[in-house]
């Protein structure tokens, strides 16, 4: 049993613009809670992380994370010997689209992996680039402990939907265009990243215009898996805040801070998609995004995920 009461917890923050509400939220629920602000790229700021912690497993909490779970860090965590090794990473709700799987949830490291880590703007293989699980071991738990608020600023949920456009392309840190050369690419992307991300590519593509920002968030969503899968884009980009600031304030906001050029783009971006890619997505309204997060039931994924 691993006792969380004695665990040393980390709130990561850069620039998101609710991480002092967040983090006062983290206050009431760990008043031990320490802060990594300000410190660019994933890989540092979640080796400063380990360094000011000193238990031996270390909760980790991003900015975007509002806290719900009240009595889950008080308690007791069941792990076996032979998973201590792993980082565990608890399911958070998107308000912007009712998704509940790892994307900015809690996570549980053992602090030596934090301290060693070697993923995103200084990995050493290219698999590690933009995500952590792909060579680290990695278990997914369902259980939803927090909800992630990432669409306060036109460029936060850009910058959110863009990257998560990409990463769905991604299984294993590989392309499926690259893992599957012979197949159509609609099939390969199924093939390679499997039913359940298939489908949360398409929410992310599809729901959330009733959220202030969310028409942000679809069009980055939709334009980084076309980028992505149909313009040969270098997806390791995404790791990098630098790159994407950049690309916001000379290419995304000139071209498309009107909102009537905004949702033409958005569509048009989603005409490519259903085309070249066979993806099921659709243009809602506000009222039809706010019916579909009220019925919504997701596919779940189980199991350890071993990748090294």
């Amino acid at each position: 049993m691993l006792d969380l009461s004695t665990c040393d917890a980390v709130f990561l923050s850069i620039d998101e613009p609710n991480a002092d509400v967040h983090y006062a939220r983290v206050l009431e629920i760990l008043p031990h809670a320490q802060r990594v602000h300000g410190v660019m790229g994933f890989d540092a700021a979640h080796r400063q992380a380990g360094e000011i912690s000193r238990s031996d497993h270390v909760i980790t909490i991003d900015a975007d994370n509002f806290l719900i779970d009240d009595l889950f860090f008080s308690g007791t965590f069941d792990v076996s010997p032979r998973d201590r090794g792993a980082v565990f990473s608890f399911s958070a709700r998107n308000v912007l689209n009712a998704l509940e799987y790892g994307n900015g949830g809690v996570k549980i490291w053992p602090r030596e992996t934090l301290v060693t880590l070697r993923s995103h703007e200084n990995a050493r293989r290219r698999e590690a680039a933009v995500d952590f699980c792909w060579t680290t071991p990695y278990f997914q738990a369902n259980r939803i402990l927090s909800e992630v608020h990432m669409t306060a600023t036109p460029f936060q949920a850009f910058r959110g939907g863009f990257r998560e456009g990409v990463k769905f392309n991604l299984a294993d840190g590989v392309l499926a265009y690259e893992a599957w050369p012979d197949l159509p690419k609609s099939e390969a992307l199924l093939q390679h990243i499997g039913a359940a991300n298939h489908e949360r590519l398409r929410v992310w593509c599809s729901v959330g215009l009733d959220t202030p920002n969310g028409d942000w968030a679809i069009l980055g969503a939709r334009l980084g898996c076309v980028m992505t899968a149909l313009d040969d884009f270098d997806h390791v980009h995404v790791a990098d805040y630098t790159w994407i600031e950049t690309f916001w304030q000379n290419e995304i906001l000139p071209k498309w801070r009107d909102p009537d050029v905004r949702r033409e783009g958005t569509v048009e971006l989603g005409n490519r998609l259903k085309e070249n890619l066979k993806l099921e997505i659709a243009d809602l309204d506000a009222a039809a995004s706010r019916f579909i997060k009220s019925t919504y039931r997701l596919q779940r994924a189980f199991g350890m995920t071993v990748t090294v």
